[in-house]
């Protein structure tokens, strides 16, 4: 696994209420892991039905989440893994993670962010992902960056710390 990653981050507005949205974005965040080649294994998830701040198995909640969506019940967040069978932490053993986060702190933007190895990166059509993640955002700027999965990209994305907190950090774009 390599330990270079790049992540394409969207900031903007995401209402936490439309459920519809919810299960567009978990149905097009599977499809897209597929034809990323990583078959996504795991769901954090975050909002009016699920606490537990614990990933699952996609098997066993899958129902869950969409009953839970079907019945209008709210979702802050919902990241989505590939983790290999021997992962120890969810947050650096990843292949895949594409997140979507109904940020509720004043000064830090709700995002949806995919990040991926570099190598796989290098592969993508990435205008076709903007694309598609921006259904599911009300837009605002977005950035494309390279770091090491042990600085955790969610992190760097997330604006809590100052960018010279990040030594492997290279921007690659911002839109």
């Amino acid at each position: 696994m390599s330990e270079m990653t790049t992540s394409i981050v969207l900031y903007g507005e995401i209402d936490e209420f439309d459920t519809d949205k919810w299960i567009d974005f978990y149905n097009i965040s599977k499809d897209l892991s597929k034809k990323l080649s990583f078959e996504p294994n795991y769901i954090g998830l975050d909002g009016e039905e699920f606490k537990s701040g614990k990933v699952l198995t996609v098997k066993r909640t899958e129902k869950r989440l969409l009953k839970s969506l079907a019945n209008r019940k709210s979702l802050l967040s919902m990241s989505l893994y590939s983790l290999p069978e021997d992962f120890t932490q969810a947050a650096f053993d990843y292949n895949l993670y594409l997140g979507r986060d109904k940020n509720e702190d004043s000064h830090n933007q709700s995002k949806i962010i995919l990040t991926i190895p570099t190598e796989v990166y290098r592969e993508l059509n990435t205008p076709n992902i903007i694309a598609t993640l921006k259904e599911f955002i009300q837009f605002k700027e977005g950035e494309i960056f390279e770091l090491s999965r042990y600085e955790t990209p969610l992190l760097y994305a997330s604006r809590l710390n100052e960018i010279e907190y990040f030594e492997t950090l290279k921007i690659l774009s911002t839109f």
